[in-house]
């Protein structure tokens, strides 16, 4: 079981993961657990911050196009890097459980949003949500 939070400043659903993206040692990166999002990005703000890339990294004009990514959503086209990763999620009884995926990575004009679990991940997991009490519960399938 993998323990979260309600977030007071979104009032949605987070849960913490350890994060390695190739060049980079894990870090920890909270991310928003949307289930409306086919796919999981660490936006420029946690990449700045928390994996302490450059920003330079995160400027579409460096990336090449086959890891440059277009999304549509809500908001409109949303431009972002693929690249492979890996996900520790830590269990509250400490056990560790590692899932290598690729995650997007937010242009730099994406530093107020938070981080997003989209579906690539949560579908390894029964999503247990109680806002009422603040629980956030992923356990794995």
């Amino acid at each position: 079981m993998i323990s979260g939070y309600f977030s007071a400043r979104w009032g949605c659903p987070f849960v913490w993961t350890r994060l390695a993206i190739p060049g980079r040692p894990p870090q920890p990166v909270p991310f928003l657990i949307d289930t409306g999002s086919s796919t999981s990005i660490v936006h420029a703000k946690d990449a700045r911050v928390r994996l302490n890339l450059a920003t330079d990294a995160m400027e579409p004009a460096a990336w090449t196009p086959e890891e440059t990514v277009r999304r549509r959503g809500v908001a409109g086209v949303a431009l972002s890097r693929q690249m492979e990763a890996t996900f520790e999620f830590t269990h509250d009884d400490g056990s560790l459980q590692t899932i290598a995926e690729t995650i997007e990575l937010g242009a730099v004009d994406s530093q107020q949003l938070p981080s997003l679990m989209g579906w690539d991940l949560l579908r390894r997991f029964r999503i247990e949500l109680e806002q009422g009490t603040g629980t956030v519960t992923l356990l794995p399938q």
